[in-house]
């Protein structure tokens, strides 16, 4: 009784897991910029047009209530009016809370919540010249970080529980720059479209 008993739960468990839980797919375009705070100062970049890819997780608390991590890989960055430009190229894990509305059909949704941020790699470009942003040799004042996190927030719609479209925009809260009295921060708009098998 009691084997059978357990198997029963088991199979009940593993049918709610996999009512809940969805994965899919996003690609899209990114257009970031980067504030930067020097001795008083601050200046914005010019945008950057990227781009962002990845992977999502969906599990789903009730019809309304969601937690979505994604892992994506993002390229953003910006170009200062003295012709230096910054190209990063990140992993992010975004994990956000999901509110949707609807029908199986249409649905629209709102979403907020943290990021984590690795840059794994970097280029300053300052006229012809391009160099590593990690690289020991390079100037202090230029020299990279490689953690990064913030917030974001975004909507979208669902369609026939499969076919997503989505906007948002995440706010990098953390110092890039490992120079003295310099602040770096990056901020991305994302523009995507995604699958949910």
């Amino acid at each position: 009784m009691k084997k059978t008993l357990l198997l029963f739960l088991g199979l009940a468990l593993t049918y709610g897991l996999n009512a809940q839980l969805r994965y899919g797919v996003k690609l899209g375009g990114t257009l970031s910029d980067l504030s930067l705070k020097s001795e008083g100062e601050s200046e914005r970049s010019d945008p950057k047009i990227g781009f962002q890819i990845g992977g999502i997780l969906e599990y789903s608390f009730s019809t309304s209530f969601a937690l979505q991590p994604e892992l994506l890989y993002v390229n953003n960055g910006g170009k200062f009016e003295d012709n230096l430009s910054f190209n990063l190229h990140n992993l992010q894990l975004p994990v956000n809370i999901k509110y949707k509305m609807g029908t199986d059909k249409l649905k629209f949704y709102v979403t907020a919540g943290p990021y984590l941020g690795y840059i794994f790699a970097a280029r300053l470009k300052s006229g012809p010249v391009s160099i590593d942003a990690f690289d020991e040799a390079v100037n202090t004042e230029m020299q990279l970080k490689h953690f990064d996190f913030g917030l974001g927030a975004g909507f979208g719609i669902e369609i026939s529980n499969k076919y997503v479209v989505g906007t948002g925009y995440k706010y990098g809260l953390a110092n890039i720059t490992g120079a003295e009295g310099v602040n770096v921060k990056v901020g991305t708009f994302n523009l995507s479209i995604g699958y949910l098998f």
